[in-house]
C-alpha cells in the first residue's frame, strides 16, 4: 500500500461537507455505486453537483460491480417513483429494507420475492437458476438507493436546523419565561420549539437495524463483481464500524487495536475550486508524514503479530505524526472556523475484509498475503 487508498461503507455516497475533509488523509476514496451511468445526465446518481468535482479532482473513484445494462433505465425510473410516490410503495419497501439479506431462507422469502417481481416486471428475464441471485442483488440495489433518497433528504434537513441555534432556543425560552412571570404572557401557550427540538433529537439518534442492513446490501454489491482490493475500509457510521469490530473479535479471538487517531476538519465547503487547492497544497505539505503513514500501515497489514501486542509498539511513529498533522492541520485549517472531528484508525487482527464478508468474484489474491484488515472511522 505505497497510497492511503480506501474504500467507504456502507453508504454508497459521501456527504458533500465530508468529501474534501476525507481527501486531506486518503489518496483516493473508492466508492460503490449501485447503478453506473452518466451522471452529469443522472442527478439520482449523486447527492449535488459539488460531487462532480470532488470526482474530477481525482479525489474519488466510483465503481459499479455488476452493471445493469438494459435494466438500466427502467430501474432508474422506478426509483424517481420511488423518490416521488412514496405513499404507494411505503409498504413494500418497508419490507424489503428492513428484511435480512443474509439470513437462511424463511416463509417470508416467497413474499419478497412477490414483491422484488411486481416492482421489476418488464425487466429482462433470466434463467430460473440465476432468478434467486438476481432478486437479491436488485434487493441490494434498492436498499442502498433508497437509502441514499432517505439520506440526502435527512442532510437537507439538517442544513436548515442548522439556521435554528439551540442558543437562540434558550435565549427566547428565557424571555417566555419572563413574560410569563410579569403576567405578559398568556401562560397556556405552547412552545414553538419543542417540535423542532424533538425533531433533532430524532435524527441524532441510530436507525436500530438500518445500518446493519445497508451494510449487508452493501456486502452483496460489493461481492457480485471485480473491485479494487483495498486493505483499508472507511467508515462514518459507528454503528457500522462495531459490527465488523465485534465480528473480528469473535473470529479472530483477538480485540481490535487502536493505531492512531488524527484530526480531520469537520466541513470544508465545495462551492468552489478554493477548496480544492488547499487539500492539495496540505497534501504537498505533508507528502513526507502521509507516504511514511501509507508504508507502514500497509506493512502492518501484511505481518504476523505476536499477541497482546501494544499499539506503541505497533505503530512506534503514531505520535509523532499525530502532533505533525494537528498542527498543520490547525494553520491551514482552523478549528474556530472548521470544526473537527477524529479519524481513527484500528487494526482488524487476524481477519482480513476478505474472510469477514467473503471472496468476491474473480478477486486476484495479493502477495504477499493480507493478514489484518485496517478500519478507519470518521465520526
Amino acid at each position: 500500500m505505497n497510497t492511503l487508498d480506501t474504500i467507504y461503507f456502507p453508504d454508497t455516497v459521501l456527504p458533500a461537507h465530508q468529501q474534501l475533509s476525507l481527501a486531506l488523509f486518503f489518496n483516493t476514496i473508492h466508492l460503490l455505486q449501485p447503478v453506473e451511468g452518466d451522471e452529469q445526465k443522472d442527478q439520482i446518481l449523486l447527492s449535488d453537483a459539488g460531487s462532480h468535482l470532488f470526482t474530477e479532482s481525482g479525489f474519488c473513484q466510483v465503481h459499479t460491480p455488476s452493471r445493469l445494462g438494459v435494466d438500466r433505465d427502467r430501474f432508474l425510473h422506478l426509483l424517481h417513483d420511488i423518490s416521488n410516490k412514496k405513499d404507494a410503495y411505503v409498504e413494500q419497501l418497508s419490507y424489503l429494507t428492513l428484511a435480512s439479506l443474509s439470513d437462511p431462507a424463511s416463509r417470508g422469502d416467497n413474499s419478497k420475492q412477490a414483491i422484488l417481481s411486481s416492482l421489476l416486471q418488464g425487466m429482462e428475464q433470466y434463467s430460473a437458476g440465476d432468478e434467486q441471485e438476481r432478486l437479491a442483488l436488485w434487493q441490494a440495489r434498492l436498499v442502498l438507493k433508497i437509502a441514499e433518497i432517505l439520506d440526502r433528504e435527512e442532510e437537507e434537513l439538517a442544513l436548515q436546523l442548522i439556521a435554528v441555534d439551540d442558543r437562540e432556543i434558550a435565549l427566547f425560552r428565557r424571555l417566555q419565561g419572563e413574560m410569563k412571570e410579569s403576567g405578559d404572557g398568556q401562560g397556556a401557550e405552547e412552545d414553538p420549539f419543542a417540535e423542532l427540538l424533538a425533531l433533532k433529537q430524532k435524527m441524532n439518534q441510530p436507525r436500530p437495524g438500518m445500518i446493519k442492513n445497508r451494510l449487508r446490501a452493501w456486502s452483496r454489491l460489493y461481492l457480485s463483481g471485480p473491485m479494487p482490493n483495498l486493505r483499508l475500509w472507511t467508515t462514518r457510521r459507528q454503528e457500522a464500524a462495531d459490527i465488523l469490530l465485534e465480528q473480528v473479535e469473535r473470529e479472530s479471538g483477538h480485540a481490535p487495536v487502536s493505531l492512531l487517531q488524527i484530526d480531520l476538519p469537520a466541513r470544508i465547503s465545495l462551492e468552489d475550486m478554493d477548496g480544492v487547492r488547499k487539500v492539495e497544497q496540505f497534501r504537498a505539505e505533508m507528502q513526507v508524514p502521509l507516504q511514511e503513514m501509507a508504508e507502514a500501515l500497509g506493512k502492518l497489514a501484511m505481518t504476523e503479530l505476536e499477541d497482546d501486542s501494544a499499539p506503541a509498539l505497533l505503530l512506534p511513529q503514531a505520535e509523532r505524526w499525530k502532533e505533525a498533522w494537528n498542527s498543520r492541520l490547525e494553520a491551514s485549517f482552523p478549528a474556530a472556523h472548521y470544526g473537527r472531528t477524529p479519524l481513527t484508525i484500528h487494526l482488524l487482527t487476524g481477519v482480513p475484509f476478505s474472510e469477514l464478508i467473503g471472496e468476491r468474484q474473480g478477486t486476484e489474491k495479493l502477495v504477499p498475503p493480507v493478514r489484518h484488515a485496517l478500519l478507519a472511522v470518521y465520526c
